[in-house]
């Protein structure tokens, strides 16, 4: 069965590279620009693991991730948020995400995180 993974972050080129990268034989990607539509998404799509950045309008990363994390539906989802400040790793750590990737990063590490978390 294919993995789902929704990747949300407002630098489309950013979401275009991860998309890219993430979309294969084994994973469907669903790629979302606006942060106030993402929890409809994942709501529908039920996805295995979200990756989304932490500094976007409407609704920030960690704000999502803390609305995840009180819903019966979504608690476990294991999540990866992303910041080019290193400092808001600190801040995803507070607000229950799975793991943090610092801006920019090697796809490697992507790879490694996600191999990882979708196999909890």
């Amino acid at each position: 069965m294919k993995k789902k993974i929704v990747i949300c972050d407002d630098d489309v080129l950013i979401l275009n590279v991860l998309e890219l990268a993430l979309k294969n034989e084994l994973s469907d990607v669903y790629p979302v620009i606006k942060s106030r539509e993402l929890l409809a998404i994942v709501d529908e799509v039920c996805p295995d693991i979200l990756i989304l950045d932490i500094d976007m309008p409407w609704l920030s990363g960690d704000d999502i991730v803390r609305e995840l994390r009180n819903s019966e539906k979504h608690a476990d989802l294991p999540v990866i948020l992303m910041s080019a400040k290193l400092q808001r790793k600190q801040i995803a750590s507070e607000c229950g995400a799975d793991a943090f990737l610092s801006k920019p990063f090697e796809l490697d590490d992507l790879f490694l995180l996600v191999d990882k978390l979708s196999r909890r």
